[in-house]
């Protein structure tokens, strides 16, 4: 699809963009005290199908130079939604070259181009930053010709470390896992039905028992092969902190600027009757199993276990949940258990 007097090529992308693609991740990063680059290298493309069963990834191309300048989509799996499997659309967000951000106008195509390949999906959903002040205002605003974004509530993503063996841990034995996801994970909406998929990266599953039955547990995944977290800079107070040996004080190290953190993230956490004491010593056993500098797990705001989190040292940021909708209202219910490894 071609605008602005043909200057413009709209396109879903394949492998061989991942170049251009990579650029724009580059150009990108968190506002807020810490400064952070979220990037998919070294082929972004290849990332996004990591994460689900389908890839509808968008790029803009300025023909006159045949440079990609924005890249956004959709990456479709399958999900509990409402205790059933259904085929979900997780919107990645839009980025665009800081060379050319309004400069074209070209959201109200994209959206139309995107929700036709998606069209089969019950659901379509999205998280922005509450740092993305901008994007927040635009978006529930409401524009004609484009979805709705209706704001479902707020996901935590906590950041932790603190790692000390408490209790002592099963590892890679998964027996009793596949009973947790029927009677347990299926009843949270959003929940990957697929622990297995590959943008959860590479896994190693941790439990406690008690008579053979799973009373805690969770997959640590290492992504850094095609996810990577890359430390920018500082400011404010946590320009300050970045001095501090935080981590003698049970809290995350600060990573140096310019560095990738060596980061791991949690997915499927389990705490039988959602026990703080038990989620708290577990976890911090967990950490002490791993080689990772820290921990990353996210919850939304009706996840019993973010209680939990909230009482353990971590440093943590928020993000905004949206259903988003071209054709009227649809019910997502019950506790949200999206993963913030695919997020």
């Amino acid at each position: 699809m071609n605008f602005q007097n043909d200057r413009y090529t709209l396109r879903f992308a394949d492998s061989t963009d991942n170049d251009g693609i990579r650029e724009i991740f580059e150009s990108d990063s968190f506002s807020g005290g810490i400064g952070v680059q979220y990037l998919r290298n070294p082929y972004p493309y290849e990332s996004f199908l990591a994460d689900g069963v389908e890839n509808h990834i968008l790029v803009i191309v300025d023909n006159r130079i045949n440079r990609i300048i924005a890249v956004g989509g959709a990456v479709v799996r399958y999900e509990y939604v409402n205790g059933d499997k259904e085929k979900c659309a997780y919107l990645t967000g839009l980025k665009i070259h800081p060379d050319y951000r309004r400069k074209i106008s070209f959201i109200p195509r994209a959206y139309a181009f995107l929700q036709e390949s998606i069209s089969q999906c019950y659901c379509c959903y999205t998280t922005i930053l509450d740092d993305n002040q901008a994007a927040i205002a635009l978006l529930e605003k409401g524009h004609k010709n484009m979805p709705l974004y209706r704001y479902l509530g707020h996901y935590t993503t906590y950041c932790f470390h603190g790692g000390k063996r408490i209790i002592p841990l099963e590892c890679n034995n998964t027996d009793g896992f596949d009973k947790l996801m029927e009677d347990y994970f299926s009843t949270q909406s959003l929940t990957p039905v697929d622990y297995g998929c590959k943008g959860l990266g590479k896994t190693t599953f941790y439990c406690i028992r008690k008579e053979n039955e799973i009373i805690a547990c969770c997959f640590v995944g290492n992504q850094q092969e095609y996810k990577q977290y890359k430390m920018c800079s500082y400011g404010g107070i946590y320009k300050v902190l970045s001095h501090i040996p935080t981590r003698l004080f049970g809290y995350p190290g600060f990573p140096k600027p310019d560095s990738i953190v060596n980061h791991g993230v949690i997915s499927y956490l389990y705490v039988k009757d959602n026990d703080r004491r038990i989620c708290s010593d577990f976890l911090r056993s967990v950490a002490a199993e791993t080689e990772f500098d820290l921990l990353i797990w996210g919850g939304f705001e009706n996840n019993p276990l973010c209680a939990a989190l909230d009482r353990m040292k971590t440093i943590h940021y928020g993000s905004r949940l949206y259903s988003v909708e071209w054709d009227g209202p649809l019910e997502i219910s019950g506790v949200i258990g999206m993963e913030a490894a695919l997020l």
